[in-house]
């Protein structure tokens, strides 16, 4: 999952960035741009992780990497993004500038709720529909395959 990499390498030079300006007595206001790439990548992380629960049987069966392999770079993403986050926090918290973090981050819990729910429910929808697509198409094969079978003995 190159996708889950790159996330954590953004999020890693967007922590490095605003831990720098914050050592550097800048205001975490100011570093918008730069929470933001950091929040966008924890967000891409997340999302491969709904994409990853909420696959088709189909999509499952020719994903080409093992369960073990998928989790793993996951929970990996995941946990190393939380550790940053957590520096993060710590930082502004030990800056004075707290408050702006627990506002920010009740706005985002806010945001983030609403757009999980959308994307779980876009999911399952995909893989419902490519479940239906593949079924379908199993059941027209084997009608094509019955059919000439009872053509070949109809024949003889």
């Amino acid at each position: 999952m190159v996708e889950l990499a790159v996330a954590v390498q953004v999020a890693g030079a967007a922590y490095n960035a605003i831990k720098g300006a914050v050592e550097k007595g800048r205001e975490a206001q100011d570093m918008i741009g730069a929470f933001g790439k950091f929040f966008d990548s924890m967000d891409a992380v997340s999302e491969a992780n709904i994409k990853n629960q909420s696959m088709s049987g189909v999509q499952k069966l020719f994903s080409g990497s093992s369960v073990e392999a998928q989790a793993l770079e996951i929970t990996a993403a995941k946990h190393k993004i939380a550790f940053m986050e957590k520096e993060l926090r710590e930082y502004l918290i030990y800056s004075g500038q707290g408050d702006f973090y627990e506002d920010m981050m009740d706005e985002r819990k806010r945001i983030r709720r609403a757009r999980q729910l959308q994307q779980r429910k876009d999911a399952q929808q995909k893989a419902f529909m490519i479940d239906c697509i593949a079924l379908v198409a199993g059941m027209a094969i084997c009608a094509v395959v019955i059919g000439m079978v009872v053509a070949l003995i109809t024949s003889v």
